[in-house]
């Protein structure tokens, strides 16, 4: 019995033939139900919670083109055909933007909400168009910066799964040893908040070719006890599912075997 709750259908059109190849993929690898999890800035509703007056807010604008009134009917109505989907949503969270958040994503039935940082200000860090940023950065106050994101945004109650928790490392820039000194402390104060971490075969599609989060991160989970769901970040169908053999061994080699099912937003426990 398993899940992947981390699965976007934005590449093709909001319909159940295209939802239904997504589901048929995830079946056929043993999954017993996936969510679909679009990214908040594909719908024009997200506006006031994404937009800036710098290189983000045209990014932003050139990709928000869709309703999320379609998106959401389209998944209640897999549901009412008894489609084993849930509903998510991958919201990026910027500090200082957490009423217009929550007035976005308050209207809807989700069973999860996904809490992604891909921005830091106007930085988008995982765009190949900004890689260029990265050269000019110092890259240990960049982990830092980003994972003090990480931690406020937990702490926001807004979000029940922290989406590839380091993705900060996307393309090999990598801190040194003695930054996640200072990174433990995020990890110990996002534990206290309940959220749950997502880990993540996508890195292992990346430039990085590892999964999120890394073997630090991955002792301050099991240090701190807490709660993961394995997930693949697909983009297409193929996708689903995609190495969580490779997950779970990842994840039982720290002594973790229990996984998590969502449901109206809370959690439910399973063994792997």
């Amino acid at each position: 019995m398993a899940a992947d709750y981390h699965v976007h259908i934005e590449n093709g059109p909001y319909t159940i033939e295209w939802l239904k190849k997504f589901i048929d993929s995830g079946l056929s690898k043993g999954l017993v139900e996936i969510g679909i999890s679009e990214h908040g800035h594909r719908f024009k509703e997200g506006y006031s919670a994404y937009k800036s007056d710098d290189f983000r807010g045209e990014w932003i604008k050139s990709y928000m083109d869709q309703s999320i009134s379609n998106y959401v009917e389209l998944i209640k109505e897999a549901k009412a055909m008894g489609l084993p989907v849930k509903l998510g949503i991958e919201a990026d969270y910027f500090p200082g933007k957490e009423k217009e958040l929550k007035e976005f994503l308050e209207p809807y039935p989700w069973d999860y909400v996904i809490g992604s940082v891909h921005w830091i200000e106007d930085w988008g860090i995982d765009l190949e168009e900004s890689i260029e940023e990265w050269k000019r950065r110092d890259i240990d106050e960049v982990y830092l910066e980003y994972f003090n994101i990480i931690e406020k945004m937990a702490k926001t109650g807004l979000f029940d799964i922290i989406g590839h928790i380091d993705l900060v490392k996307i393309f090999g820039f990598m801190a040194k040893p003695y930054t996640f000194d200072k990174i433990n402390r995020n990890i110990e104060e996002i534990s206290k908040t309940g959220i749950v971490i997502e880990v993540s075969t996508a890195g292992l599609r990346k430039p990085v070719g590892e999964i999120y989060p890394s073997k630090e991160i991955m002792g301050m989970i099991k240090k701190y006890n807490i709660p993961i769901v394995v997930n693949s970040d697909a983009h297409n169908p193929y996708d689903v599912a995609r190495d969580f053999d490779k997950a779970y061994a990842y994840v039982k080699s720290y002594g973790i075997n229990t996984l998590y099912y969502f449901e109206g937003r809370k959690k439910l426990p399973y063994n792997i």
